[in-house]
């Protein structure tokens, strides 16, 4: 079925099945009919039904032919729209969804009645012509409507499932086919009381209605042959149609359960563009859009977190979505570096906005990935200014080392862009780094309009104010003694020198870092 239905019109596939299941059905119950129930006006009647059903048929198929084809119209429209690539207007859009979801009902509701109306009618009408018994037409109507029942859970059955397979995923590419206005629902459970009213309560009703109504009758050796051929005929339909609906079911709540699982495991696993394919307004495609729901959040999210670090870190992200409060801080020891481009002003004036915009960025992406490759974090730019610090947030022994390492990294990477601008017939870049270590209040600052993840203290003051001597000392990076004394690698440092620095009032030693 799954194999064959989407290369049939949507339209004929309807008729197939409707058609074909109620044509299935009175032959069924013509068979039935014929062992029931010996009794010679039992069969006079049935003889009578069997024949004003034949001339009723000739009437109702054309009749459901076209009914059939002006509910499928809506459907058949939109599924060519699509399948051409053309835009369809939202009101018919709409209308087909509907359609789709509504015509197996639709379909129902055309063929209890179609089953019905004869079914209390035609024996009536004989009781009238013929000196039946009350009791045998009584039988004859409750017979016939269990049939029809029957019959119509048939044909309900295989258009839900028609619908399900070629329709409902192109027309709701996204799901949320229970979001779908003035439609009917098929629940698990309504599909329960299906499968128990076919496999379980008709039969069991059939069978018992037809050992009541032969009791009556005196012959037994009359009435079990005929009781033997019902209860047989009747068992292997119940048993074949019982096991199909069983199958149908189980796969139509196992499958989709599988692929959600799926989905939900592709999810946690960080893809979140997993998604889960509905086709039901049930239980089982509401958990299915929710999972996509979940989807869409989670990756939404991640796009936010992935803005989120550009304007910070990864690190520090990860710091600020953790905190339930963001009141206080923690001592930590750390290194900060700071890095300032020399003649910033006087290149801003001699340059276009646009060339100053573009120098910078340069500049930044480079001194940003030498912090970032030794393991630092990058917590600011002011003006044509660097903020770094190492050992926050994350606690790190070797801060002072992978501070000088970033230092010496953006000498290098600096050179290297200059050679780039020197191709280019542009200005080379001239920077100074100062560094320094010691304790720091880290923490989330701000107001209830902006927070950022800043260090306090002393300890960045001076860093900065270090960075401040490599323009008046002539050197690009100076490192601090208290730096210095927490280096476990060797470097080639200049002498020591004491220098004075803005509001400090004893001097600061200092060193040039040569490599």
């Amino acid at each position: 079925m799954n194999r064959f239905l989407p290369a049939i019109p949507f339209s004929w596939t309807v008729l197939v099945i409707n058609i074909g299941s109620n044509l299935a059905g009175f032959f069924l119950v013509q068979v039935l009919l014929g062992s029931a129930y010996p009794q010679e006006e039992w069969h006079r009647m049935a003889a009578l039904d069997r024949g004003a059903n034949l001339a009723l048929l000739a009437v109702l198929v054309p009749a459901a032919v076209a009914v059939l084809l002006v509910l499928a119209a809506p459907v058949n429209s939109a599924l060519k729209a699509l399948k051409q690539g053309r835009e369809l207007p939202e009101t018919a859009l709409e209308n087909a969804r509907r359609r789709a979801v509504n015509i197996p009902f639709y379909a129902a509701f055309m063929n209890l009645a179609a089953w019905i109306v004869p079914s209390v009618a035609f024996p009536v009408f004989f009781k009238l012509r013929s000196p039946d018994s009350a009791f045998n037409l009584g039988v004859a109507i409750v017979y016939n409507f269990s049939n029809a029942v029957m019959i119509t859970l048939l044909a309900l059955v295989l258009l839900e499932q028609a619908c399900r397979i070629a329709v409902i995923p192109k027309l709701f590419p996204e799901g949320k086919v229970k979001d779908q206005r003035k439609t009917f629902k098929l629940t698990i459970r309504h599909k329960l009381l299906i499968m128990y009213f076919a496999i379980c309560f008709i039969p069991m009703f059939q069978t018992a209605l037809m050992i009541n109504a032969n009791a009556r009758y005196a012959d037994p050796n009359v009435v079990l042959p005929h009781l033997g051929v019902f209860s047989v005929i009747l068992f292997a339909f119940a048993a074949l149609y019982g096991l199909w609906l069983v199958l149908l079911f189980s796969r139509n709540i196992s499958a989709p359960a599988w692929e959600i699982m799926k989905a939900a495991e592709t999810i946690s696993a960080g893809d979140y563009d997993a998604r889960v394919q509905v086709m039901s307004n049930d239980e089982i495609g509401h958990m299915g859009d929710r999972v996509n729901e979940m989807a869409r959040e989670l990756k939404e999210r991640e796009r936010i977190r992935e803005v989120f670090n550009l304007f910070t870190s990864p690190e520090i992200s990860r710091e600020v979505l953790s905190r339930k409060s963001f009141a206080g801080g923690e001592i930590r020891q750390v290194t900060l570096l700071f890095s300032d481009l020399r003649d910033f002003t006087t290149m801003a004036e001699r340059f276009s906005p646009e060339q100053v915009l573009d120098s910078i960025n340069n500049y930044f992406e480079e001194m940003s990935a030498a912090v970032v490759q030794h393991g630092g974090i990058v917590l600011q730019y002011v003006g044509d200014e660097v903020e770094a610090v190492f050992g926050a947030p994350l606690d790190d022994p070797a801060h002072a080392d992978k501070a000088v390492a970033a230092a010496l990294e953006m000498r290098a990477r600096l050179a290297a862009l200059n050679q780039r601008r020197l191709e280019q017939g542009q200005d080379p870049l001239h920077h100074g780094i100062g560094i320094h270590t010691g304790p720091a209040l880290a923490g989330i600052v701000g107001s209830r309009y902006k927070i950022s993840y800043a260090l306090v203290g002393d300890t960045v003051n001076l860093a900065s104010r270090i960075q401040g001597l490599t323009k008046e000392l002539d050197a690009d990076i100076l490192i601090s003694k208290d730096t210095r004394d927490s280096l476990t690698l060797s470097r080639t440092l200049s002498a020591p020198f004491n220098a004075q620095v803005k509001g400090k009032k004893k001097s600061v030693q200092i060193f040039r870092l040569i490599d």
